[in-house]
């Protein structure tokens, strides 16, 4: 005998399946914020490895890597100027200004120095980089052989230093020339 389901069974078997859709439908919806907020968190990570490693190429690439550059500190914010081999807009070695003007930070590269603020016609001349949005503060200390970078957008704070590998002295190569005998 062919036995089918009665009515009750399948009620029960739609209400069971219901209950299991709507638990399926939250754990999707939380996980697809999950998924946005950590992307977003990706991006910011990503956007501020950018900016140390476009810091860490200017510094690097200067054209005397051991000369001062020059940095301009006020109230507010820093101005830090280098002459570099790095170049994002294929300049032969630029002059490299960072600089925060209505609380984004800037990158202009130029041909010439530049002050700042710039004119209606040095503005013309160069190739300018918004690299970050809300700056409250931007600043460059630096010593002997680093730079500490720090500077605070939307309200996270990011500070690094960028170390220069010891300048090798003239008394330290002739101890060392003296040291390998023929």
């Amino acid at each position: 005998m062919k036995r089918a389901f009665t009515l009750i069974e399948i009620v029960v078997s739609i209400a069971i399946f219901s209950i299991i859709a709507v638990y399926m439908y939250q754990a999707i919806n939380t996980m697809q914020k999950s998924n946005e907020l950590n992307s977003m968190h990706y991006s910011e990570d990503t956007k501020k490895q950018k900016i140390i490693r476009l810091f860490y190429n200017d510094i690097f690439s200067k054209t005397d890597i051991y000369a001062a550059a020059n940095i301009t500190n006020s109230d507010e914010f820093d101005i830090f100027r280098l002459r570099t081999k790095n170049s994002i807009h294929a300049m032969i070695n630029p002059h490299v200004v960072y600089f925060v003007n209505d609380n984004s930070l800037y990158r202009i590269e130029s041909r010439e120095t530049e002050n700042i603020p710039l004119s209606h016609d040095s503005a013309q001349r160069v190739k300018s980089d918004k690299l970050l949005d809300n700056v409250t503060l931007f600043r460059v200390n630096a010593n002997r052989n680093s730079y500490i970078i720090s500077y605070e957008s939307s309200e996270k704070f990011t500070m690094f230093q960028i170390s220069l590998p010891p300048l090798q002295t003239s008394s330290n190569t002739l101890r060392n020339n003296q040291s390998v005998k023929p």
